[in-house]
């Protein structure tokens, strides 16, 4: 009942960046996620450098490094085996073919960019992206910036490429729709310089940041082209995420903010998206098994939400007849 009130209540500011909290905000964390709350502001970060990376996500609403300073060594393990297995899909016959316009390109999927990894069946709990995503220094750092311990929404990976097309979709300028709050997280495989299309990100848009209020301008169409962005946020005011492989970006994506459009180059990444426990939108991942990797309380509730609840037809009690 609690979720139900406070999803219709979140949905009102979908795709908006509170510029301070309200009524709603207060339901959202102490009510409906006052246990992921609680957790948060009781438990003490285990990674000394944690609090000042929350702080300065929350202050621009990004923050960019090597993936070193976000990962701990078994998360840096997983993303080695993740990241070999990506590429490998990434030079494949069939993902070529795509990019090549030798193959058309699959229903519902953009016509600028390949998956590299989904899930129909269910994400295996033993998969490595599942074990960067659920990473301990990743989580507490999303924790210590949401105020409460948070969730795992989706995972993916997936390669652009140029086309001919003008800029579309998540090349314009917009804000994600997940929650009232939400971090994602970018992993570049390989280099990315500006011709392959970077993620760009205008700091302090998002929610309780100094431009939040400023940014309100912009609101009355979900997508937003540079031309109209430069009226009120010039390109000198833009964060353009070039860098090396292994590039992390951490950014909550209700701030302004593109894909970019690869012009020469590709970009090849892996994501994840972090919510509360009451998101706007479904989760459009399920996990297969329980990962008996997990050691920490904060990844266990990160991943409960994504576990299929369901028994086997053969475990399940037979309803007793209705006399």
């Amino acid at each position: 009942m609690i979720t139900a009130l406070t999803r219709r209540f979140s949905r009102r500011f979908s795709r908006r960046a509170l510029p301070q909290p309200n009524l709603t905000y207060f339901l959202w964390r102490f009510v409906a996620n006052g246990m992921r709350t609680c957790r948060a502001v009781l438990t003490p970060a285990s990674f000394a450098d944690v609090p000042a990376i929350a702080q300065e996500l929350a202050r621009q609403g990004i923050v960019v490094g090597a993936g070193d300073a976000f990962l701990t060594e078994d998360g840096r393990g997983a993303l080695r085996e993740a990241t070999s297995r990506i590429l490998e899909r990434g030079r494949s016959e069939e993902v070529e073919a795509v990019v090549t316009g030798a193959a058309s390109v699959p229903e519902r999927q953009k016509e600028f960019l390949v998956h590299l990894a989904s899930y129909p069946d269910g994400m295996p709990a033993d998969d490595p992206l599942l074990k960067v995503a659920l990473d301990r220094k990743l989580l507490e750092i999303v924790s210590s910036y949401l105020g409460l311990w948070p969730c795992l929404h989706s995972v993916g990976a997936w390669l652009n490429y140029p086309t001919g097309a003008p800029a579309q979709i998540s090349q314009l300028w917009h804000r994600d729709p997940e929650d009232l709050r939400l971090i994602k997280v970018f992993i570049y495989l390989a280099d990315v310089d500006d011709r392959c299309g970077p993620f760009t990100y205008i700091p302090r848009t998002h929610p309780f940041g100094e431009e939040a209020v400023r940014a309100q301008k912009l609101e009355k169409k979900k997508r937003v082209p540079d031309d109209r962005m430069n009226r009120v946020f010039p390109p000198e005011s833009w964060r353009v995420c070039t860098g090396p492989a292994g590039t992390m970006i951490l950014a909550d994506t209700l701030g302004y903010h593109r894909g970019g459009k690869p012009t020469a180059g590709r970009r090849i990444l892996i994501t994840f998206t972090y919510t509360s426990g009451t998101p706007m939108t479904d989760r459009p991942l399920h996990v297969s098994g329980r990962p008996a990797w997990i050691s920490a309380a904060i990844q266990r509730q990160a991943v409960k939400p994504l576990l299929r609840k369901t028994r086997p037809p053969a475990a399940r009690k037979k309803k007793k007849p209705k006399r």
